[in-house]
């Protein structure tokens, strides 16, 4: 019985990531069949380099604007080595230039900084190349590198899947997701497809198949189609427009027509969805437990069990989406508040009903996934409890190791 059980999940675990691949590299394709391209890793036009040392610092006045003050330009010069591109290896001379007329200024660059730079568009010129800006990528990486490293130290087997499903879920989002979008899709359609392709992915590779899984997948998909209702009836409701922000009117002029209102769509159930998934998982996690600590618990108690665990999380996973949503768009906020004119017309401005609405969807998304996934996992649990052991399902209620034999 163990052995089918390991052998079901090895094969389980593979057919996931061969779906996946399959996935990612298909819908990326037919997406650029259509003629979508995304934007290339790096720009051929810009260099990596290290700056070597500060040569000059020059401060030239030009005349204000209008009857306004005289305006300093204030021009670092320096000398850098090229790290990357054509000019590998290469002294480049450069110079920072910072306007006093813009507020806040990048700082100013200094010897051992990585920076940008950018051929002088200005042919007379006797410096050749411009500032562009820091250098910050490599910082993210090695961030991101050890943020894998304590997901792999801490979650080992898990760990490992966990990345692995990471990795498919950016994938999906950005070689699938946004380019069907940009192709002009049916965002709607696409949002809610690549989120349930996303949580069921997530949650094979890093769980593997049980009853638990299972369980949790049905909880956290009736909770993404909870939040896409919702969505689609408060923006009915409220008679949102999408333009939400100056990037709404940008995208609103490309060529290929995007729905500004589907956009405000997928960013709420995208951003529901981790929340959901959580709490889908803890509560078929838990019961899960209950159940094999009690093989003849009830539906009744499984469910009332269930329901108890999800008060005890709900105020808590409510708090993180408010606050999560709070702290994305704090600058706009704060902008906002300083010149509205009342708080009653603060809270009619489209961008800050829309916020409002990803907070409220998204906790009211959680708030029903807990009953649905407890009456699910009630109902799958309590059948399984009623089995004896000689007669035990394939599928387990708990698979805590995730895919066995399937470290790859």
């Amino acid at each position: 019985m163990l052995h089918r059980f390991r052998n079901r999940q090895f094969l389980c675990y593979w057919a996931t990531l061969l779906c996946s691949i399959l996935l990612l590299i298909l819908g990326n394709r037919l997406a650029h069949a259509t003629g979508v391209t995304l934007p290339p890793f790096s720009d051929p036009s810009f260099f990596t380099a290290r700056v070597l040392s500060i040569t000059d610092e020059q401060i030239i006045e030009q005349p204000g604007f209008g009857d306004g003050d005289a305006v300093y330009l204030t021009e670092r010069h320096f000398i850098a080595t090229a790290l990357s591109g054509t000019l590998d290896g290469r002294t480049l001379y450069a110079v920072q230039q910072l306007d006093s007329y813009q507020p806040v200024q990048p700082a100013p660059v200094e010897e051992g900084d990585l920076v940008l730079l950018y051929p002088n568009p200005d042919p007379s010129s006797s410096v050749p190349f411009l500032f562009s800006d820091y250098q910050r990528s490599k910082g993210i990486g090695i961030f991101c590198v050890i943020f894998l490293g304590l997901l792999l130290v801490f979650g080992r087997k898990k760990g490992f899947n966990t990345i692995v499903a990471l990795i498919f879920t950016c994938g999906a989002v950005f070689l699938v997701f946004l380019p069907w979008v940009l192709a002009g899709a049916n965002i709607y359609l696409c949002a809610i497809l690549i989120c349930i392709y996303v949580v069921a992915s997530t949650l094979l590779l890093v769980d593997g198949l049980s009853a638990k899984t299972l369980v949790a997948i049905c909880g956290c998909a009736a909770g993404v189609l909870t939040a896409a209702a919702l969505a689609v009836l408060l923006s009915q409701i409220l008679k949102l427009s999408g333009l939400t922000s100056q990037e709404s009117i940008f995208l609103s002029q490309l060529a290929v027509p995007i729905d500004l209102l589907g956009v405000v769509f997928a960013g709420i159930i995208i951003g529901a969805m981790g929340a959901v998934m959580d709490v889908a998982m803890s509560v078929a996690s838990a019961l899960s437990e209950l159940h094999e600590k009690a093989r003849d618990a009830s539906f009744r108690s499984l469910f009332s069990s269930g329901i108890q665990i999800g008060r005890d999380m709900m105020s808590t996973m409510a708090n993180t989406l408010v606050l999560a949503y709070i702290g994305s768009s704090l600058t706009s906020v704060l902008l906002l508040t300083t010149y509205a004119s009342s708080v009653f017309q603060l809270l009619n401005l489209e961008m800050i009903v829309t916020e409002i609405l990803q907070a409220i969807i998204g906790s009211m998304a959680i708030l029903l996934t807990i009953p649905i996934t407890s009456l699910i996992a009630a109902r799958v649990y309590s059948r399984l409890g009623q089995n004896s052991p000689e007669n035990a399902p394939a599928l387990p209620p708990n698979a805590d190791e995730g895919p066995a034999g399937s470290q790859p």
